[in-house]
């Protein structure tokens, strides 16, 4: 990565220090100079210097310490990794032993791991490295606490981050993980065993333990292992390879990754944690063609604290309910759950509560977790209208008793059940310190926005689907102070324009509204701390649009914008370009939008009329009504558009909730529909495969592990077709610029995610393979191209012919290059 010049160094220093447009006091200016000078324009160094000085921003004789210490370690002819290192011990020596503990925990993972913040504070919790006071602030609003000053001190990196500023995700700087594996190699913290090497000695005298692997080839099991006194064990990598938990009567904290081919295991046995009486923390997570098999009885583990199960569960123990501090409880769809959840009284968060498979009653007894604050729902499986209804009404119910419930959301499973149910008669009160409302289509639809939401002065992200929206619906939620996140599905077209009046919405953030029309306007000081809206509606035949987005440009804040325009029935190609021109040019009053040109197109944006399904109809026949009301057929395919986000240079982009597609889907998925639309079918004997992202290389090149056995070998490498990123150099060399961000870029959004590609072609010269590859709905160089960070090629493999999509790989390049994006920035 190419070093900062002094002047950005300077502001970034000051930014961090003392806040935005803030001058160094002139006591100060002398060590100022030196320490941006031995920071050499390095952003980290700069950043971690800056969290040091921040905890006294005022103290000279802390600017005298850091200024006179760099003095006497960095010499005139350091490396710039050698000043990184001696800038990193310095941040590292002035932590507290709190900090230092908890971050060194972080080398349990593999470099280059991306982190949970969600993990990783429970973990710490169960470590017992939390030091909350009683009768002050909890055990996790402490480790939450521990989280943002590492975050701060720049020793962890931010990978995802919400509109609230929250980091939900992070991962270690490659010279950051080699500091605390050294440290705590050095202070017998942590021991890292790589089972793809000869391990030599019984490591007796281990507390923790993290089992990794450099290659898949020469991984084995390890053996002659003394793990009587482990306390913690973290594994990553291949099932057949994990050595004997059994019989650890010690052990405390159990991470288990299992990643891409399991070579023909399908079943994984952990009945045998049922005696590791002290287990407080247990985390799996593995391929679904896995499945995991607990103990028919857990209530013997007390100190159980957290259960996080991402696996598909055989059965899950009927006397879990009696686990007595159970706290935490997170599994996959379609896991059964018991009866009588309500009985687990001390549960803070449950993730994922099927309302398809329990019960009406076990809905009610959610009611009793009074100590309830996290709750994810969803619906994976398709039942009676009316068995949904009566849960629905059940949950509204025991939502109005969740007096310490902060979070609640609400989404359909892998089946994406469409069915209706108005709940707005069922919903009269919610729990007055909810944070976070989502409620996705389509199960849960208000027929009007219900007035308690108006009532929450605490929520900050909300996700709500109404049938109908009026003006005066609008001013109940205008006033919320703490909304950030707004995301507004209305399925029957405003026959009015929506006026967001001065004042309005202050706090947000980030707008998402989706109606088949598009008429809104904002008046004069309306959301002045917009920075994102996304906008979707349908191109209608013969419509001309005169007020799409009137006062656009009293939104100062506003930093990226998002168009999405579907076909509503009898809409043809003329239609969609009228309205794709109207939106640009009611954009482009805006005055950092001049040369707006995002727009994107998908088959269809939900709206109603007057024809609605009715209650009676069955699953099918509401499908089938669906995709009459639009002019639909069986086998309609997708334009394949890719998702573009625009951002301001140097900006971070931020996404919000899915599309309304994703949430309405047309009879075939759009993942198949768009290989459908390369002419193959997303299967092997198309050449369509499936794997785990393992590593990422280069902007433009993905290590692949396999997912079953039948499909491929342990780890492919597949180079993205047609494009070319910047290249990372070899140890010693230089790398292109942009090359580190590049590689980054792609390593954030598809490190340990489940892909699906196939093999273009291949370079036997040059010994590499180029691909398609798909995450989710998503073709990953559409991606990759429309955020600047890779280069088309229009010549492919030798002698043969261009990929279909390569001419909107070029036009996808065009757009970045005119928003200097990514590596055209200036």
């Amino acid at each position: 990565m190419k070093p900062l010049g002094r002047e950005d160094s300077g502001k970034l220093l000051l930014n961090l220090v003392f806040g935005p447009e803030c001058l160094c006091p002139e006591q100060l200016k002398g060590a100022f100079d030196i320490i941006i000078k031995k920071c050499a324009g390095l952003p980290l160094a700069t950043i971690c210097v800056s969290g040091l000085l921040t905890t006294q921003p005022d103290n000279p004789k802390l600017w005298q310490h850091v200024q006179e210490f760099l003095c006497s370690n960095l010499s005139t002819d350091s490396t710039l990794e050698e000043r990184l290192q001696e800038i990193l011990k310095l941040s590292y020596n002035s932590l507290p032993h709190y900090l230092k503990t908890c971050l060194m925990y972080l080398s349990m993972y593999p470099e280059g791991y991306t982190m949970q913040k969600f993990d990783l504070v429970k973990q710490w919790t169960a470590e017992g490295f939390i030091c909350a006071i009683e009768g002050t602030d909890t055990w996790e609003e402490v480790a939450d606490s521990y989280f943002e000053e590492l975050v701060n001190r720049g020793m962890i990196q931010p990978v995802d981050i919400n509109y609230n500023g929250e980091v939900l995700s992070c991962t270690l700087h490659h010279v950051v993980h080699d500091l605390i594996t050294l440290e705590s190699t050095e202070e017998r913290f942590i021991t890292a065993l790589d089972y793809s090497q000869t391990i030599r000695g019984h490591y007796s005298k281990a507390r923790r333990l993290s089992f990794h692997f450099s290659n898949p080839r020469y991984a084995k099991k390890p053996t002659g292992l003394t793990l009587s006194k482990v306390r913690s064990i973290g594994f990553f990598g291949i099932l057949k390879c994990l050595p004997t938990i059994v019989g650890l009567k010690h052990l405390q904290v159990l991470i288990l990754e299992f990643w891409g081919d399991q070579q023909g295991i399908n079943c994984f046995d952990l009945t045998g944690i049922c005696r590791l009486f002290q287990l407080r923390y247990l985390k799996i997570s593995c391929d679904a063609s896995v499945e995991v098999e607990l103990p028919t009885q857990m209530h013997m583990l007390r100190y159980l604290e957290t259960v996080i199960i991402d696996a598909a569960v055989s059965a899950v123990p009927s006397d879990i309910i009696h686990v007595p501090g159970l706290l935490h409880l997170s599994l996959g769809d379609k896991t059964d759950l018991p009866d009588e959840i309500g009985h687990i009284r001390s549960l803070r968060t449950l993730h994922c509560f099927d309302l398809s498979s329990n019960s009406e009653d076990n809905v009610l007894s959610l009611g009793d977790l009074m100590n309830l604050q996290d709750l994810n729902l969803t619906y994976c499986t398709e039942e009676s209208d009316e068995h949904l209804k009566r849960n629905l009404t059940a949950l509204a119910s025991s939502l109005g008793k969740l007096v310490n419930l902060k979070s609640v959301s609400l989404a359909p499973g892998v089946s994406r059940t469409v069915i209706y149910h108005d709940v707005c008669s069922s919903m009269s009160s919610l729990p007055s310190f909810l944070q976070r409302l989502e409620l996705l289509p389509p199960i849960c639809i208000f027929s009007r926005l219900p007035r308690c939401i108006g009532q929450l002065r605490k929520l900050c992200i909300l996700t709500v689907v109404v049938s109908e929206l009026l003006m005066e619906d609008m001013d109940i939620l205008t006033g919320l102070p703490a909304l950030t996140i707004f995301s507004l599905y209305v399925l029957q077209p405003t026959a009015e324009s929506i006026i967001f009046k001065k004042g309005a919405f202050l706090g947000l953030k980030c707008f998402k509204y989706t109606c088949g029309v598009l008429s809104l306007a904002f008046q004069e000081e309306a959301f002045p701390n917009l920075q994102r809206l996304e906008l979707s509606f349908n191109a209608h035949k013969g419509e001309q649009y005169y007020n799409l987005l009137s006062g656009i440009d009293y939104l100062l804040n506003l930093k990226e914008t998002a168009g999405t325009i579907g076909a509503a029935t009898g809409a043809e190609e003329h239609d969609m370009r009228v309205a794709e021109s109207a939106l640009r040019d009611a954009i482009r009053k805006h005055p950092r939008f001049p040369s707006y040109d995002n727009v994107k197109r998908v088959d269809w944006v939900h709206e109603e009329y007057q024809l609605r399904t009715q209650a009676k109809d069955s699953p099918s026949e509401k499908h089938e009504t669906l995709q009459k009301q639009h002019g639909r057929k069986e086998g309609d395919s997708l334009h394949e558009q890719p998702r573009i986000l625009l951002k301001e240079s140097g900006g971070e982009t931020k996404q919000c909730a899915d599309s309304w597609i994703s949430h309405f889907p047309p009879p075939e998925s759009i993942i198949s529909d768009q290989m459908k639309s390369a002419g193959v079918m997303a299967s092997k004997a198309s050449g369509w495969l499936r794997g785990k992202v393992k590593a990422v290389t280069s902007g433009d090149c993905l290590l692949i592990m396999g997912s079953t056995k039948a499909e491929i070998p342990q780890e492919k490498s597949i180079t993205l077709s047609h494009l070319m990123a910047p290249r990372l150099a070899r140890r010693g060399g230089v790398d292109e610029p942009f090359a580190w961000e590049s590689r980054e870029f792609l390593r954030k959004h598809c490190i340990g995610k489940e892909v699906t590609f196939r093999l273009d072609y291949t370079a036997p010269n040059i010994g590499r393979e180029f691909g398609t590859v798909y995450f989710g709905d998503k073709n990953v160089a559409y991606l990759v191209v429309a955020t600047g960070w890779a280069k088309v090629k229009e010549q492919g493999p030798k002698g043969g012919e261009q990929l279909p999509y390569v001419a909107e790989l070029q036009r996808l390049e065009e757009v970045a290059k005119q928003h200097g994006l990514g590596r055209w920035s200036k």
